[in-house]
């Protein structure tokens, strides 16, 4: 992970249950069969940088008694902002992160807080947008076909 809780999880909610969760079979494949739930909540977190962040989380807990190592799987969310054009990246490594595809593009979203700290928001594997570490990055100017025929395949 590229954050560290900083006290409790407060305001959660369950988002999704069963085949409701994407990372349902990767999740079976790792830690075995049983009643997955993904939740949602606000903490606060340290980032890399070492600053303290409120942020939403996302979790994944199991029916099963895990050590708490494998129990949350959590995922840091800080709020996007307005989305402007559409920037493109290109990941060159992603150790760690099993959402992600090594050399493949993925679309930025905008963040200014994000930026400020030295991590990009993308929609990831997962299908929903999460933050990454920008030097897990490398951005590239499309030509103008394709970024159409990109925004087309998404739509």
């Amino acid at each position: 992970m590229h954050f560290e809780l900083v006290g409790e999880i407060t305001e959660v909610e369950m988002i999704a249950s069963g085949r409701g969760i994407r990372e349902l079979a990767r999740l079976r494949r790792r830690y075995g069969a049983s009643r997955w739930r993904k939740l949602k909540g606000l903490a606060r977190v340290r980032i890399a940088s070492g600053r303290i962040r409120r942020a939403e989380v996302h979790l994944v807990r199991s029916s099963r008694p895990w050590a708490s190592a494998h129990e949350d799987q959590a995922v840091l969310g800080l709020m996007a902002a307005a989305r402007p054009k559409k920037r493109y990246l290109l990941c060159v490594r992603n150790r760690g992160c099993e959402d992600l595809e090594f050399r493949k593009l993925y679309e930025q979203l905008a963040d200014p807080r994000a930026a400020e700290d030295g991590y990009v928001r993308v929609v990831d594997e997962s299908g929903e947008d999460y933050l990454y570490p920008l030097d897990y990055f490398v951005a590239v100017d499309l030509p103008r076909a394709a970024e159409r025929a990109l925004a087309g395949a998404v739509r």
